[in-house]
C-alpha cells in the first residue's frame, strides 16, 4: 500500500461524530498520505530481517521523526489522526476498511490485513480482528445517531482469515431500545464466513466524554 491508496476512494456520505470538519484540506491530504506511508513502514518492517547496522540506522532515523512531530503536538480535539473522511480515517492502528455501501442501517465493503497484522502461519492475529468490527460497527451505531461507546462486543471466530486477501465485511443495526443499540457483523472470504461479531453500543448522555 502506498500514501496515496487512502485516497482512491471516498467514503459515502454518512453522518458521524468522528469527522474533523475544521481540518484544512490541504492539510487532511498530506496526512493522509503520511499515515498512508506508516502503514506501509509498519508492513515492510513486520516481513523484514535487516541486518544489524541497518536496524540500528533505521531506530535513530525514526526517533529523529518523533522529535521532529513532538513539537506539533496538540489537544485530542484538533488531531487529524483518525478524523479525516477517507478509508482508514488516517490512523494506522485498524486496518482500512472501503465501503461500497453505508447508510444508517447497514455497511458493506472490503478490508485488507497486511503483513503487520500476521499472527502466524499466514493467518490474521485473532486480536485484530475485532479491531476492524469495533471500527465498522461503532462508525455504523453512530450514523445519523447521537455519539455512543462500546459496550460489548463478542466475536466468534470461524475459520482461518488470510493475510493480504480481500475480504468482505457486512454490517447491520439491529434494534434500539432506549440507549442501548444492538449491531451485529460478518466477515468473509468470498462465501465463507470467517469471523462474526455482535456488539452493544451505549449512546452517550450530555457531557459525557
Amino acid at each position: 500500500m502506498t500514501g496515496n491508496d487512502e485516497l482512491t476512494r471516498a467514503e459515502p456520505t454518512a453522518r458521524t461524530s468522528w469527522r474533523n470538519r475544521d481540518c484544512d484540506p490541504r492539510l487532511a491530504e498530506s496526512f493522509v498520505d503520511l499515515a498512508g506511508a506508516v502503514r506501509e513502514f509498519q508492513n515492510q518492517l513486520a516481513g523484514a530481517r535487516p541486518p544489524s547496522e541497518l536496524s540500528a540506522d533505521l531506530a535513530n532515523r525514526v526517533r529523529a521523526m518523533a522529535l521532529e512531530l513532538a513539537q506539533f503536538q496538540v489537544p485530542e480535539r484538533n488531531a487529524v489522526f483518525g478524523h479525516v473522511d477517507v478509508p482508514g480515517r488516517a490512523q494506522t492502528l485498524s486496518p482500512v476498511f472501503t465501503s461500497t455501501r453505508w447508510d444508517r442501517d447497514g455497511v458493506a465493503g472490503v478490508v485488507r490485513f497486511g503483513r503487520f497484522y500476521l499472527g502466524g502461519n499466514g493467518a490474521v492475529h485473532g486480536g485484530a480482528i475485532p479491531l476492524i468490527f469495533d471500527e465498522v460497527l461503532g462508525r455504523l451505531a453512530n450514523t445519523d445517531r447521537r455519539p455512543s461507546r462500546t459496550a460489548y462486543l463478542h466475536v466468534n471466530y470461524r475459520a482461518i482469515t488470510p493475510l493480504d486477501t480481500n475480504l468482505s465485511i457486512e454490517a447491520r443495526f439491529e434494534r434500539e431500545e432506549g440507549r442501548k443499540r444492538f449491531l451485529a457483523a460478518e466477515l468473509r472470504v468470498g462465501d465463507v464466513v470467517v469471523a462474526e461479531a455482535e456488539g452493544l453500543f451505549v449512546q452517550l448522555n450530555p457531557g459525557q466524554p
